[in-house]
């Protein structure tokens, strides 16, 4: 999914330092330029005054493809290092520190994500990273991080295949990809096991693997799966065929999509194609607030997966029961910071996991007592505690193996959260009827 880059307007607060910084990158034979925001002062905080910083660059998508899951991240990481710096920031070696952000908006496009992270690090001097958001743009700046040995944090880049590259720096705080659709497929298997599934999912890593692993789970549970098909990640309008030919092979239930644009448009195509699926479940898009007020009626049921949603409430009592530490802030807490930010809208899972990725680190540094890439990693390798977001625990490859997620659908207007029961503030509603 690449959107071509376009120049941005300079934007200024009283509360965010802005600096224009002019890259230039051959991309079709022009010239783009790309705002730097260097959040001196972090978002809707009073930055702590007598404090050295710890500088954290990343990317973000706030144009393009990922405009919308890239804007609830970032007010996501705003609103957990605003509660950092604003509850003792980090102390390392008997000296607090504040976190300041150092980010550029990436366009949602690849080609962007070296030149950017070249900066960040070499010129910005970045001590620590963020991963951008989605599979494909964490895959690009993985690397980076590996060779200029700085560890980063994935908030928003799931594809397994990630974690088989042997990357030594980088570390995962959501869920994988192949999980995503297990709730779903559990729940079908335990009420409706004749349902025949259609899978339809974009061609970009992230919804590949999310898919592939889903559809093999299916089959895995006795379910029959009919229809399994992709589309190119980039640029597709119309899925009115593959959609005609996943209900002409007897599908009950629609699985699949990608991210929020096409899950929007797979369920706007519905109704010009005159299929009424039984049960679908969206990746990505179908808890952005925004996938509601598009569609209106039309969401009312449909389901879709989710790393976190603020009725799923962890506490400090939480990770007492598990026999784990808790670090930051409660659900309750970090939701206030976080509706403090500029253009927050409501929390999403992307605000939520992007926030748990400043905790973790700033966790992780303070454990370590120490600013050292080394020391840093070897903590991570070693850490299992709660925040606000749920578990942390990688493997060796940096895997997440700690987290786990719920599934959510549209009910009458709200998002409600549905499985597994030990997590549910209610209960499947089915069919789907499309209105």
């Amino acid at each position: 999914m690449q959107a071509k880059p376009r120049r941005l307007t300079k934007k200024t607060t009283a509360i965010i330092a802005v600096v224009i910084v002019a890259i230039v990158i051959a991309s079709g034979g022009g010239s783009y330029y790309y705002i730097n925001y260097i959040a001196s002062r972090p978002a809707a905080c009073a930055l702590p005054s007598g404090r050295d910083a710890i500088k954290v660059g990343f990317t973000i998508s706030l144009t393009g493809t990922y405009n919308v899951e890239g804007g609830k991240s970032l007010a996501g990481i705003q609103a957990a290092a605003c509660w950092i710096n604003s509850n003792g920031g980090i102390t390392v070696n008997g000296k607090t520190y504040n976190i300041i952000l150092d980010y550029y908006d990436d366009a949602s496009t690849s080609s962007n994500i070296s030149p950017l992270y070249t900066r960040i690090i070499s010129q910005d001097h970045a001590q620590f990273l963020l991963a951008p958001y989605s599979s494909l743009l964490t895959g690009t700046a993985a690397p980076l991080a590996d060779s200029y040995n700085l560890v980063m944090l994935s908030h928003g880049g799931s594809a397994d295949s990630i974690w088989t590259k042997g990357y030594k720096t980088l570390f995962e705080v959501l869920s994988s990809a192949s999980t995503y659709f297990n709730n779903a497929i559990d729940w079908l298997k335990a009420n409706h096991p004749s349902d025949k599934l259609a899978f339809l999912h974009a061609d970009d890593s992230f919804s590949t693997v999310a898919s592939v692993a889903a559809s093999r789970y299916a089959a895995q549970q006795g379910l029959s799966v009919v229809y399994n098909a992709s589309y190119p990640s980039m640029g597709t309008q119309d899925l009115s065929t593959q959609l005609t030919a996943a209900q002409a092979d007897g599908a009950d239930d629609l699985l699949g999509g990608g991210h929020y644009a096409d899950g929007l448009k797979i369920v706007q195509q519905l109704s010009s194609v005159g299929w009424t699926p039984k049960f679908i479940s969206l990746l990505v898009a179908v808890t952005e607030p925004q996938f509601q007020q598009q569609l209106g009626g039309a969401a009312n049921l449909v389901t879709g997966p989710s790393q976190w949603e603020t009725n799923v409430t962890y506490n400090p009592a939480s990770a007492q029961t598990a026999g784990i530490p808790w670090y930051g802030p409660t659900e309750s807490q970090f939701v206030d910071y976080y509706s403090k930010q500029a253009n927050a809208g409501a929390p999403t899972y992307h605000s939520g996991e992007a926030g748990a990725a400043i905790l973790v680190l700033a966790n992780a540094i303070e454990k370590a007592n120490s600013t050292d890439t080394t020391a840093v990693r070897e903590t991570i390798l070693s850490m299992h505690i709660m925040t606000f977001f749920g578990q942390f625990q990688v493997d060796a490859t940096g895997k997440q193996i700690g987290h786990s997620m719920v599934l959510v659908q549209w009910q009458n207007g709200a998002l409600a959260v549905v499985a597994p029961s030990t997590a549910a503030s209610g209960t499947v509603k089915y069919p789907y009827s499309g209105s």
